[in-house]
């Protein structure tokens, strides 16, 4: 009686969490992008404010945020396009970026840019606008019988725990539909200090390894990718 009850909630809980969904409102691309050998970060810097000007002509409410690698020599960089359903226009955003010379600059990769529809999940009601900002991107896959819905009861535990750390502090949520076991995570910091603050803690919270392992038994993630990111648009 006691394992067949269980089994029973056990397959009511994935049930049910089936039908918790990310509140998708926008879709995202990114475009990975490797320096020419014979650019520069200043080359890069003179192009964005002739881009962002074109873009905001042709492109309808553009969000446009550009990743740099946190290594000590910065030879790519990572373009981030996203904007609500109805005004998404990724072909739009390449075109232009290939007709302002992006190509004398870098060698992005345009092809198998699949776009994703994006959650964002905030600490509160307050909508961050960070201008700059630390950002860790993570490739997960859900494992089998686990999916958005079960996945949301430990990012709340996780935010009541960032929440009293006083940050700034949101994630992004990125599946290529709802029902897709692969996700990424992206952690968006406000500053270097806001992420030592909350990898210090972390390590020292004594809830976080219980949060980790719950985590890790729900979803398998590849190693992060640490960025800074500047917002243009």
């Amino acid at each position: 009686m006691i394992i067949s009850c269980s089994q029973e909630d056990d397959l009511s809980d994935i049930k049910s969490s089936s039908l918790i969904k990310p509140n998708f409102l926008s879709k995202e691309v990114k475009y990975d992008c490797i320096f020419n050998k014979d650019a520069s970060l200043n080359r890069l810097e003179a192009f964005i404010p002739n881009f962002v000007n074109k873009i905001n002509k042709t492109i309808k409410d553009p969000n446009i945020e550009f990743l740099f690698n946190q290594q000590e020599i910065v030879n790519s960089f990572t373009i981030l396009y996203s904007a609500i359903e109805k005004n998404f226009n990724s072909d739009g955003v390449s075109n232009l970026l290939i007709e302002e010379g992006i190509d004398r600059i870098a060698n992005c990769n345009f092809n198998n840019n699949e776009s994703m529809l994006s959650a964002r999940l905030q600490l509160d009601d307050e909508d961050l606008n960070l201008k700059t900002f630390e950002v860790e991107i993570l490739k997960c896959r859900f494992n089998d019988g686990f999916n958005y819905g079960s996945f949301a009861i430990e990012v709340d535990t996780f935010f009541n725990i960032v929440r009293k750390k006083n940050i700034d502090y949101f994630a992004k949520f990125l599946q290529t539909n709802d029902s897709h076991p692969a996700f990424v995570w992206m952690n968006y910091i406000g500053s270097a200090e806001d992420k030592e603050v909350l990898y210090n803690d972390w390590l020292n919270n004594e809830d976080s390894s219980a949060i980790q392992n719950a985590f890790n038994i729900q979803a398998k993630c590849e190693s992060s990718m640490a960025y800074k990111g500047y917002k243009v648009l």
